[in-house]
């Protein structure tokens, strides 16, 4: 019986660990793509270019949209791939750990080290239109435009600040969402 167990095990565990891996090849593979698509030839004249004249109308499209973000955020942080947000992040991004002395300006390697922080509170509801979160950044200033995700095995809460070219610029992460509800 033990040694039946222990077989099932190992099978569960290369089950898991080929998802994750899938999981990571496919998100790597976004990311190439995305920066295949934001890089630009470099010219062969020898004069060098002139940048395109936008209209007072026009202003300049960012590499990434908000919706690409928050959905990098959400698929990221459930499936704890952190290391998967540096490309969406700003160097530095602003780290803190609610209740704690830690961190203030991180680089993106830095600040993907202090998420470990949240693992236990993953899975993470980053509905925008729950009650909870309506409730938290109608209360609390330092959240209202903040891009936030509550646990939904216990009272974690993530918060991520994206800035006008739609990357993450800083990154609150609180053991519980209670902390906020005053």
């Amino acid at each position: 019986m033990g040694r039946n167990l222990v077989i099932i095990l190992i099978a569960l565990v290369s089950v898991l660990l080929a998802g994750a891996g899938y999981l990571i090849f496919q998100n790597q593979q976004l990311i190439g793509k995305l920066t295949k698509q934001t890089t630009t030839p470099s010219p062969t004249a020898t004069e060098p270019p002139t940048p395109p004249q936008l209209s007072p109308t026009q202003s300049p499209s960012p590499a990434f949209s908000l919706a690409l973000t928050q959905n990098a955020i959400k698929t990221n942080i459930n499936a704890k791939n952190y290391q998967g947000l540096t490309a969406y992040m700003t160097n530095p991004v602003n780290v803190i750990l609610q209740a704690s002395e830690c961190c203030g300006p991180k680089t993106p390697a830095e600040a993907i080290d202090q998420m470990s922080y949240i693992n236990t509170g993953v899975p993470f509801d980053f509905d925008q239109q729950l009650s909870t979160i309506k409730n938290l950044k109608a209360k609390n200033p330092q959240l209202s435009d903040k891009f936030i995700g509550i646990s939904m095995g216990s009272e974690y809460l993530v918060s991520f600040g994206i800035n006008s070219e739609n990357k993450i610029s800083d990154i609150l992460m609180s053991v519980s969402w209670k902390l906020f509800s005053y």
